[in-house]
């Protein structure tokens, strides 16, 4: 099995979605929980040791070499569990990678929603929304990369509470704050905007992934914001 694109990464796995605690800033309290537990973010503390070896192993094998190129074989492997030992947590592989696919995207989803929540202001809202997915490109490179390719076999798959909770939906919210603020002066269609603003997003985190940007990705949050600002003024 050939990897399509070796995706390492070494640190903390951050935990953290929901409401902010009082007088914390986004990123002092996704450390804060950070500090909680060392899981990644598609493991939960509930999940037994088998089950969090099969979803470690799994997120590497279809991180590296994509979905169609793994077999449940190569997840038991490298998990060091057994094939029946794994089945008794998922009936397939699609049943598994469909479960982390979810689970990632909730958390992704999450932590981007509350950035856009904790600031008052569009530029603040805007700044906030691209530090966070800057963030989690930098902190969990596998997750986001795995999102990423496996978007278009898993979406159509997903249940409807995760596919209400769009990424481009949080950025056509953005374009909404920008034309109230700014007036609307803006002529540019507002599922374009939203379009191009997630779209740039996920192909900078593609370069800085394989290489040709710079990392970390957080390096080019302000030339980003600054783009941003311009196609929605």
């Amino acid at each position: 099995m050939q990897p399509v694109l070796r995706r390492e990464h070494r640190g903390l796995e951050a935990d953290a979605e929901g409401t902010l605690p009082t007088g914390l800033t986004l990123r002092l309290a996704n450390a804060n929980l950070a500090g909680v537990s060392s899981l990644p973010f598609f493991i939960a503390e509930s999940d037994a040791p088998a089950k969090r070896a099969i979803l470690r192993a799994a997120m590497k094998l279809f991180s590296d070499y994509g979905l169609a190129a793994t077999s449940i074989r190569d997840i038991a492997k490298e998990s060091g569990y057994t094939n029946p030992a794994l089945y008794k947590h998922f009936a397939s592989k699609d049943d598994l990678a469909l479960y982390l696919f979810e689970a990632c995207h909730r958390r992704v989803w999450a932590r981007c929603n509350t950035a856009i929540a904790s600031a008052s202001d569009f530029d603040a809202k805007l700044s906030a929304y691209v530090g966070e997915w800057l963030d989690l490109v930098d902190e969990h490179p596998a997750v986001m990369a795995f999102l990423s390719d496996s978007a278009r076999a898993l979406w159509p798959k997903a249940s409807p509470p995760v596919t209400r909770q769009t990424m481009v939906g949080l950025a056509r919210s953005l374009v909404r704050e920008a034309r109230k603020h700014r007036r609307g002066t803006s002529v540019i269609n507002a599922d374009i905007a939203a379009a191009s603003l997630q779209g740039t997003l996920g192909e900078v985190a593609r370069m800085v992934q394989v290489g040709v940007l710079a990392a970390p990705a957080g390096r080019w949050k302000s030339d980003l914001v600054a783009l941003f600002q311009r196609i929605l003024a």
